[in-house]
């Protein structure tokens, strides 16, 4: 069965609501790794790396603010 050009194909990334990503920083920065925490979470390390490199970035900038 051929896809029509303005057919689009399912977006096959899950995503995480903003309270599940605060979740997974909490747990994480509770973790004794974030290897740990990812594991129990059921996510991708990389994935939550991530999180804690925007996570930092927005905190830099708020700081640089004041």
């Amino acid at each position: 069965m051929a896809r029509t050009p303005h057919e689009q194909k399912p977006d096959k990334r899950r995503k995480y609501d903003d309270a599940f990503k605060a979740e997974a920083l909490r747990l994480a920065g509770e973790s004794r790794s974030t290897r740990a925490a990812a594991r129990q979470l059921g996510i991708s390390e990389k994935l939550l790396y991530r999180w804690q490199q925007q996570q930092a970035a927005v905190e830099l900038d708020r700081s640089g603010e004041d």
